[in-house]
């Protein structure tokens, strides 16, 4: 079983327990952990590996590697891998864009449970077509970057309609929306025709969900949509839904007012720490947050000045091990 650290329990434990004690021997180790010396050898090997653990002096022929430093170097190939994936990741959004716009839309059966729609026009007039039909609930995240006029004309005729089906709305939005003049009059129509309105710094992705049956998802690119895909496969809306629940809960109410820090890291400070232990730049993510990039380095200044970090990696070490970020949020 792996930790949210990315390594074994038993290896966790033991280093820790070398950080503890760093002459303890193998066979001590093992008898405080009760575990077994092969176990121990085994989690050496692993923490080895890790780098963090090096060839010393100790009794082990180990000397625990300094926490802050051994995390700091374990966050730096994360997040070399993280920012390869990223750029792949953008890569295909890319590549999709780009398919959308040299296929045109295609008939729904020829790709079972996926839909592809090219342009803005193609994109909300499916949208219309399915609300139409909508029983239950819309369920809407994003867009991931700030709301134009034709998107809020769209969202408008998408919630005119779900009212007029006597079906539910919620919506996470980005929390720069609050400073939107142009998209909070829409907002506060919604809260008080439809309720149901969250905001969080940023958004993994743009997505509409229809009656936990046919998720929407527009492409996008500098604020414009390029098109979108309509997926009806189980698999598909399960995970989209699920993803919805967890982001919802995360997020805070459009009708209540961001709260005061303290002693503690505000909701944007925790999620820029998130951003850049998944690896993303300041560039990206201003862009994913949609606020400029002297907010995000300004908020880098602050966040390092109060951590007293003297590098990114070891702002992020030093925010896990004080808890205002959790390892599992750089994957």
């Amino acid at each position: 079983m792996r930790t949210s650290l990315g390594i074994d329990v038993v290896a966790q434990q033991v280093y820790l327990a070398m950080v503890a004690e760093p002459r303890a021997d193998v066979q001590k180790l093992a008898e405080q952990l009760d575990e077994s010396t092969a176990a121990v050898e085994q989690a050496l090997a692993q923490l080895a590996r890790l780098s963090l653990i090096a060839p010393g002096d100790g009794a082990t022929g180990w000397l625990p590697v300094d926490p802050e430093v051994g995390l700091a170097a374990m966050l730096a190939r994360q997040q070399a891998e993280l920012a390869q994936r990223q750029q792949q990741f953008e890569d295909s959004r890319l590549a999709v864009a780009q398919l959308l716009a040299s296929q045109g839309r295609r008939p729904q059966g020829q790709v079972p449970g996926v839909e592809w729609l090219s342009g803005e026009a193609a994109l909300w007039e499916r949208v219309a077509e399915l609300a139409e039909g909508c029983e239950e609930e819309v369920l809407t995240l994003g867009p991931t970057e700030r709301l134009t006029d034709s998107v809020l004309r769209a969202a408008r005729t998408l919630d005119e309609t779900v009212l007029r089906r006597g079906a539910r709305s919620r919506s996470v939005l980005l929390e720069s929306a609050r400073n939107d003049s142009s998209a909070m009059p829409y907002l506060r129509w919604k809260m008080d025709a439809l309720g149901g309105v969250r905001t969080l710094p940023s958004l993994p992705v743009w997505m509409i969900l229809i009656d936990r049956r046919h998720v929407v998802v527009p492409v996008s690119s500098f604020r414009s949509v390029m098109g979108g895909l309509v997926c009806t496969a189980d698999s598909m809306v399960n995970t989209f839904a699920a993803l919805f629940a967890t982001l919802w809960k995360e997020a805070l109410p459009l009708t209540e007012a961001r709260p005061r820090t303290g002693g503690h890291l505000s909701l944007q400070e925790q999620h820029i720490l998130r951003l850049w232990a998944q690896g993303l730049t300041d560039a990206s993510a201003a862009r994913q947050m949609d606020v400029s990039l002297r907010t995000v380095r300004r908020l880098s200044d602050k966040l390092t000045d109060r951590f007293g970090a003297h590098s990114r990696f070891q702002l992020g070490a030093m925010a896990i091990a004080e808890g205002s970020i959790r390892a599992e949020d750089m994957i």
